[in-house]
């Protein structure tokens, strides 16, 4: 496994999965950026990083990210994931999303994801 693939797996299970959130002081950039979220324009590095999982998981009870396939290329890891949990309606969801993150020296400096939230937001609505 790669360094950059590595670092991913330690951010998913240390901040997204709680085992570690501060593994993201380490490896992601301090200026680090999502381009498709909007609490991005507020926040930067570590900080945004730990806030936009800590933002997901309090609406969602055995809340889990999985990761499914990675390519790597150069600088760049793309991945194929899915989240899993209860929401807090008590709806069992899952949700796929692809990835592609950016690299520089080490860290996680950029990422662009794309998720299937029509597929979340049907389950939610689900009777």
């Amino acid at each position: 496994m790669s360094e950059q693939i590595d670092a991913l797996h330690r951010l998913f299970e240390g901040v997204w999965n709680g085992e570690d959130p501060d593994v993201a002081d380490e490896l992601v950039g301090p200026e680090y950026v999502i381009h498709d979220r909007d609490i991005a324009d507020e926040l930067r590095g570590p900080e945004l990083y730990k806030t936009l999982a800590s933002i997901t998981k309090e609406s969602y009870s055995d809340f889990e990210l999985t990761i499914d396939d990675e390519v790597e290329e150069d600088n760049k890891v793309a991945l194929r994931w899915t989240m899993t949990g209860t929401h807090e309606n008590g709806e069992q969801v899952e949700m796929a999303a692809i990835g592609i993150n950016r690299f520089e020296d080490g860290q996680l400096v950029e990422s662009w994801t794309q998720s299937d939230t029509l597929g979340l937001m049907e389950q939610l609505e689900a009777e």
